[in-house]
Formats: structure tokens, C-alpha cells, sequence
């Protein structure tokens, strides 16, 4: 399996076995590609070592100003506590939660907008990004019945389908982040 292909679609053992193969590939320019792929195990594992191995993990994409966790988010199948340890190391390296990019606004805004998984699996993914401080309630994310609209007010209006992340984000602006997890 050539490394391009392990990335998109390979497991992690198909990954290593690539990379054995081609010693001069330089997978970095494909870290974002990497969360992509459709193996949830290899996915979450091809970051992981990616990232040991000196991926940026605020990396964001020249030309469409998305980082990993725009990717992450638009997936449509999840390994939610995998993803969740990938996801407290991706804030904790630097990704950046507030990253505005064009074509999905901010990350949480892409959970909204992208993300098809009912919220009581989203949990994990929630634990983590309702730890980190920062988050910005009022950057304008697109526009409902004409008017500009904030990240907080989007998420108020998606109450209905996102009852947890509404729930956590009036907890967040009332106490501040929740503590954060830890993963055995």
C-alpha cells in the first residue's frame, strides 16, 4: 500500500509498513489527510504517532484556514474516546478552538453544522472542549433570518438537536471551563 493511500484509508500497521517501504515519503505534508481516514483505530493511532513524531498540532492549512479540529469534527464516524484523548493533545499542542475558517466557520460551529452523531456520543468530545479556557461566545459564525449571528446564539438556536452542548456552554459562561479529563 503506497503512504498516501495508508493515511486516507489504511490501518496503522498498513501506515508503518508504508513508511518502511518509502523511507523518503514526508507524511507531514498529510497530517490533516490522516483524519480522514475511514479506520477509526488507524485514524486515531496514525495521529497519535504523527504527532510523536513532530506533526504540528496547530497546523492549519494554507488556502482554506482549517486546522485539525475543523477535520476532525466533519468526520461522519467517530472513535468519540479515542478522539477525545486526540483531541485534548491536539488543544493542548495548540489548535486553535477559535480558528474562523471560511468554508466552517469556527470548530464548535462545524460540531453544529457537520457533525451527524446524537449528542450523548459527542460527550467525550464535550468533556475535553468545555476544559480549555478561551472559547469565544461572541465571534460572528454565519447569519440566521438574515441577521448576523454569534457562536453563542448559534448554539442557543440548535438547542433543539444539541440539548448537551447547549447545556454545557451556559455552564462554561456561568463557572468557567470544567475540569479537565483524564484518561486512564
Amino acid at each position: 500500500m503506497e503512504p498516501y493511500s495508508a493515511i486516507r484509508s489504511g490501518s496503522f500497521e498498513d501506515f508503518k509498513t508504508s513508511l518502511d517501504e518509502n523511507p523518503d515519503f514526508d507524511w507531514k505534508h498529510f497530517f490533516l489527510r490522516a483524519f480522514r481516514n475511514q479506520d477509526l483505530t488507524g485514524r486515531v493511532e496514525i495521529v497519535n504517532w504523527m504527532l510523536d513524531h513532530g506533526a504540528d498540532p496547530a497546523h492549519v492549512k494554507r488556502g482554506e484556514g482549517i486546522n485539525a479540529l475543523h477535520v476532525l469534527f466533519t468526520q461522519r464516524e467517530h472513535d468519540f474516546v479515542g478522539e477525545a484523548r486526540l483531541l485534548q493533545r491536539l488543544l493542548d499542542g495548540g489548535a486553535d478552538i477559535n480558528l474562523k475558517a471560511p468554508k466552517w466557520s469556527v470548530p464548535i460551529q462545524t460540531i453544529i453544522d457537520e457533525m451527524i452523531a446524537p449528542d450523548a456520543e459527542v460527550a467525550p468530545l464535550y468533556d475535553v472542549l468545555f476544559s480549555y479556557p478561551g472559547i469565544d461566545w461572541d465571534v460572528i459564525v454565519g447569519k440566521a433570518f438574515g441577521e448576523p449571528v454569534s457562536l453563542r446564539r448559534s448554539v442557543e438556536l440548535s438547542a433543539k438537536q444539541r440539548p448537551e452542548l447547549y447545556r454545557r456552554m451556559c455552564d462554561y459562561l456561568e463557572n468557567g471551563p470544567s475540569p479537565r479529563p483524564v484518561f486512564d
